[in-house]
């Protein structure tokens, strides 16, 4: 063990002398100075907590703030959504009818005998113009209105149908876009 030199033994030794000699001031002395120093950790104690209670008030404040706008937002998005899926439902009711109706046509048209295109005659008698007889082409027929006609065979005609209502769906596409500002209208020449 190392010695302690003598100057800090006499600089250690006077509090122990004074208490000693005067015990009862030099409690009340020390413990005024107790005192004080925990009056003063107090006072901070109290500061830290008015602090930690308006930040805590202004987070709760900001959170009700923010869960508003949030549930605001959510309402806003939900009505947008079923904007959106009334709209899509009512076009998809409107192509459905329409199709209906195009259907209706198809079958009246494909019933009152289908697809007539007048046909040149020539000289010999033959058609021209007119694309020959065969599996594919029906021979012309005639109606008794003095015009040849040419029938198509059911599958053309379904094929010509089904072509029809897709480029009507296309046309009424690239009118929407037109109406919505996201498309140019065509140039007429």
């Amino acid at each position: 063990m190392i010695p302690l030199p003598v100057g800090l033994l006499r600089a250690l030794a006077w509090p122990w002398r004074l208490l000693r000699t005067h015990p009862w001031p030099t409690l009340a002395l020390a413990l005024a100075a107790f005192a004080w120093l925990q009056h003063g950790r107090a006072r901070d104690w109290r500061e830290r907590a008015r602090s930690e209670a308006t930040s805590h008030a202004a987070t709760k404040a900001n959170y009700q703030s923010a869960q508003k706008e949030a549930a605001q937002r959510a309402q806003e998005q939900r009505l947008a959504t079923e904007e959106t899926h009334a709209r899509l439902a009512k076009e998809a009711d409107d192509a459905l009818h329409e199709a209906d109706l195009w259907r209706a046509r198809a079958g009246r048209f494909a019933d009152d005998g289908g697809m007539r295109i007048a046909c040149r005659n020539t000289a010999s008698g033959s058609p021209s113009g007119a694309l020959a007889a065969g599996a594919d082409y029906p021979a012309p027929r005639g109606d008794g209105s003095g015009r040849p006609s040419v029938t198509l065979s059911r599958a053309d005609f379904d094929a010509l149908s089904a072509n029809t209502a897709r480029l009507l769906r296309v046309h009424a596409w690239g009118q929407r876009l037109v109406e919505e500002g996201l498309a140019f209208p065509p140039e007429t020449p």
